[in-house]
């Protein structure tokens, strides 16, 4: 019986969620700060920006909410003397808890996010360098954990670490088939700071 309850309840709380979730859209814009390619030498470490639309669904009593982006992202990077420049389109999604604090809650607001990111390679997919070529996959899976907060509900401020969770690139060095010739699969992880204005 009291199992039936509970899943009663819970039924009820999806049903009410979406009538009582608010939803806010807004656009946001930041910072790349990407690592060096793992297995890589003589890289680097460059910047970029991102910018793109954003919008979140929050429950106001629970403080749980999802956030959806779709942004162009840039990166910069000098591999082995010469620059590489890579575009994507970035989709992250996360899952968020803000938290509500007293006094405080209506100028400022801590919270904390964390889900998948896809990520789509809209630029240039290859680049020769002295030795061989640098190689970007023209499409990778990553996770992202992060915290920030909300500033007069309508200013947000993001920390985020992005891991890729799957190889990002490639290094061929030399030519196929050469004595010297071998891949190097590597995976680059990102430190990203966004400000998001949210209408």
């Amino acid at each position: 019986m009291k199992k039936s309850f509970a899943i009663l309840v819970a039924l009820c709380l999806f049903a009410v969620a979406p009538a009582a979730a608010q939803l806010d859209w807004g656009i946001k814009a930041g910072v790349n700060l990407s690592e060096k390619p793992s297995k890589i030498d003589d890289v680097k470490n460059g910047t970029g920006w991102f910018v793109g639309p954003t919008a979140k669904v929050v429950l106001p009593i629970v403080g749980l909410g999802v956030e959806a982006n779709i942004l162009y992202s840039r990166y910069e990077s000098e591999i082995m003397g010469k620059d590489v420049t890579r575009q994507t389109i970035d989709v992250p999604l996360f899952l968020r808890y803000e938290l509500s604090l007293p006094v405080v809650n209506k100028f400022l607001e801590p919270f904390i996010a964390a889900g998948p990111q896809w990520s789509w390679n809209i630029g240039d997919k290859q680049f020769s360098l002295d030795y061989g070529d640098y190689k970007v996959k023209e499409s990778n899976l990553s996770l992202n954990l992060g915290a920030g907060i909300i500033i007069l509900d309508h200013v947000q401020v993001h920390a985020n670490y992005n891991i890729a969770l799957g190889k990002t690139s490639d290094y061929e060095n030399g030519v196929e088939g050469a004595i010297d010739y071998f891949t190097r699969k590597s995976k680059t992880n990102t430190w990203q700071i966004s400000v998001a204005y949210m209408f």
